[in-house]
């Protein structure tokens, strides 16, 4: 095998690990959504997911992108398994890459790897979540501190990694429904942080950036983690049965 299968090999092992270990619930996991259809709690049927999960075409279309970005995640997997499948991915040039290439690839992985680990070990140790699997704080400490959407951007930087490992149309369209997808999931999660947390969390959104850090500024300074209980009424009563 060439040396950067062994670092794909191992981005799984510890992918799996993490979800074995260290799952981190969300309502706008395909899984949730799908258990949430079940759940007749005020909480869940108040939650942004609940208009994927009764409208069935949107669910369909959800459920469906989620299906093609599992597939094309897998690839990399099948092709150091299965080095034929190479031929039908459409590749950009040679595989395996050069070694420049490689390098980088296997850079990304290791980065995602690590960055990912961090934020759901962190969320794991410092919050619970609701029963359709939304955080019952609004925690903004360590690595949340930075960006917003740490465990997404970690997994978009192993899937550039999957992409520059196998560098072909299937993987970048591949990566393409996969930040799409992504995308629109956090907006769901972002429309239930703003009724359970308010003005505290629209001054977290302002001051945090979603994928990338913004400059620091005076605003920053202020951020601090909040529990339900510490929000005022009004917006407490949007989560509560």
């Amino acid at each position: 095998m060439y040396w950067l299968d062994y670092i794909i090999i191992a981005t799984y092992i510890a992918q799996i690990y993490q979800i074995c270990f260290f799952a981190v619930p969300s309502a706008g996991s395909t899984v949730e959504m799908l258990a949430n259809r079940k759940r007749k709690s005020v909480p869940a049927r108040r939650h942004a997911g609940a208009i994927v999960v009764h409208a069935n075409l949107r669910l369909v279309g959800t459920i469906g992108a989620t299906l093609a970005v599992v597939t094309a995640s897998m690839i990399p997997l099948l092709t150091v398994l299965f080095p034929v499948v190479n031929r039908y991915l459409l590749a950009f040039i040679k595989m395996p890459p050069p070694t420049g290439l490689s390098l980088i690839s296997a850079s990304l992985l290791l980065l995602g790897n690590a960055l990912t680990f961090l934020a759901v070990a962190t969320l794991r140790a410092n919050v619970s979540f609701h029963e359709f699997g939304e955080t019952t704080c609004l925690y903004t400490a360590g690595i949340y501190r930075t960006i917003r959407n740490p465990i997404t951007v970690g997994l978009g930087i192993i899937f550039g990694g999957f992409v520059l490992a196998r560098p072909s149309v299937v993987m970048l369209i591949g990566w393409i429904i996969f930040a799409l997808n992504s995308h629109y999931r956090i907006r769901l999660e972002e429309v239930y942080l703003e009724s359970a947390f308010g003005k505290n969390y629209l001054h977290y959104k302002h001051s945090v950036g979603k994928y990338v850090p913004k400059k620091a500024g005076p605003n920053k300074a202020q951020i601090r983690s909040f529990k339900q209980g510490d929000i005022n009424s009004h917006h407490a009563d949007t989560i509560q049965e």
